[in-house]
């Protein structure tokens, strides 16, 4: 890890790298557009980089299904960029984050289609293959198994087919994980994004779900957070500690603090996504001061600040009173700026960038907004019912590309190039709120004097060695 600074002091970026910046005019983001950009994002003050999944995938899920994880889709560019992409973030002092997805594999990974060779491929283990078939479903819809092509048995999935979970009770699927992780960290990674990380199937298929209630999402009462999990992650961060300093950060999938809590710790996690705080659907300055002191009082270690990723509507659409208030979204930013906690800001936000939403089921790109539309179709929905239906679902609103000139706005006005030439704009105020924090070693590391709520304000003291700053939001 680069030294200058320890991760705990630094405002994160995360970049969806499919549509942060088309560097070779392909139409998709690339590392091209990424090292171009890192001058922006040096002087926005940001001192991290959180980059989505770049390897080799059909890009099901836009990604996260991977089929080699020790290489480069030649669609973000190659090994000898992204070499190249480590030292031009170390040279602006940025610190560089990986995703890693090891709940599950493209169904084009060699290990899979070597499963799939023969009956007696020692691949079979990495999977989950049964005759017999329980009731567990998939989160994407639909039952979460799917028959092997020619043959009897069926494979377990927690996502789409394309996407085959691990057998994590196998030795050998957690060396080989150990593996990935070395290549790298040899190529000069800071740290490590866990996706989905207490998904990981660690003991095995177990009895069948208890019935939903009529109505209700279906349970996932035994496929995750499975007993073994802590134990797994607990000796994935051991080994990778035991070659540097790295940041390992975990998604937990769950809003509920008692389930996030247990993942962060010495020997686990640095810090997990706080959906509790994060997946707010409104903007409720008492839900969120109630979260801010539960999450002081619970976790072991650092929060994380975010309101905005490739997974969630914008910041700016679910907290604004309209389309384009921003001034809820300042606020809230604000507070990310001031709050104890690890901030990230998802690309866009500083300029206000709002939700896409797909008029037609043809607008939508991404698999779990797709499948939820189909399962409406097929219970007898119609095309405009099943849309409505399916677009709670559907993670496409955040993910369009970052309009960095007019040109790249089309109708719209919100582009990068407008936002730096005028002020005030929502982008300047995030320059001098991340210079702030920046500036300030109590807004880094300060721990609470006191944190309370009066009528409509959040007001709080950061102190540290001497100095002290009071809030009031």
């Amino acid at each position: 890890m680069n030294n200058l600074k320890t991760w705990q002091d630094r405002v994160f970026y995360q970049v969806y790298l499919p549509s942060f910046c088309d560097g070779n005019a392909d139409g998709l983001g690339d590392f091209l557009g990424l090292i171009s950009k890192l001058d922006y994002l040096a002087d926005l003050g940001i001192g991290g980089i959180w980059v989505t999944p770049f390897y080799p995938s059909p890009l099901v899920d836009n990604g996260y299904d991977i089929s080699d994880h020790c290489a480069v889709d030649p669609r973000f560019g190659t090994l000898a960029l992204f070499d190249a992409l480590i030292s031009a973030c170390h040279q602006r002092d940025i610190l560089l984050v990986i995703d890693v997805v090891i709940n599950h594999v493209s169904d084009q990974h060699p290990w899979f289609q070597a499963a799939l060779s023969h009956p007696d491929s020692p691949f079979r283990d990495f999977f989950f293959f049964r005759e017999k078939i329980n009731n567990w479903t998939s989160f994407f819809g639909g039952l979460a198994w799917t028959q092997e092509p020619g043959g009897t048995a069926s494979y377990y999935h927690k996502f789409s087919p394309q996407q085959v979970c691990l057998n994590w009770s196998n030795p050998a699927v957690e060396h080989e994980i150990k593996k990935i992780f070395d290549f790298w960290i040899a190529r000069g990674v800071d740290g490590f994004r866990f996706d989905v990380i207490n998904f990981l199937t660690t003991d095995g298929i177990g009895e069948d779900h208890p019935p939903a209630a009529p109505g209700a999402e279906p349970p996932h009462d035994y496929d995750i957070n499975q007993p073994g999990v802590l134990n797994v992650v607990r000796k994935l961060c051991q080994h990778i500690r035991e070659q540097g300093e790295f940041l390992l950060i975990g998604e937990v999938g769950s809003d509920l603090l008692p389930v996030m809590a247990p993942y962060q710790g010495p020997k686990l996690l640095d810090v997990v996504f706080n959906f509790n705080l994060g997946s707010q659907k409104r903007f409720d300055i008492a839900a969120i001061f109630a979260e801010m002191k539960a999450m002081e009082a619970t976790l072991s270690g650092l929060p994380t600040l975010f309101f905005s990723s490739h997974d969630m509507s914008r910041m700016i659409s679910r907290f604004g009173e309209s389309h384009r208030d921003v001034s809820r979204a300042v606020a809230v930013f604000a507070l990310q700026m001031t709050a104890s906690g690890l901030p990230f800001i998802y690309q866009g936000e500083e300029i206000g960038m709002t939700d896409f939403i797909p008029q037609s089921v043809q607008q939508m790109r991404d698999i779990q907004g797709i499948t939820q539309y189909q399962a409406a179709i097929s219970r007898g929905m119609d095309e405009k019912q099943a849309l409505t239906y399916a677009l709670p679902f559907c993670r496409d609103a955040s993910r369009l590309p970052v309009p960095w000139t007019p040109a790249d706005a089309g109708e719209g006005e919100i582009n990068v190039q407008t936002e730096s030439k005028h002020s005030p704009s929502i982008l300047n105020i995030y320059k001098k709120l991340i210079k702030l924090r920046n500036s300030h070693l109590s807004l880094q590391r300060g721990r609470y004097e006191y944190l309370t709520l009066f009528k409509q304000c959040l007001i709080f003291r950061r102190f540290l060695a001497g100095e002290c700053l009071e809030v009031m939001i």
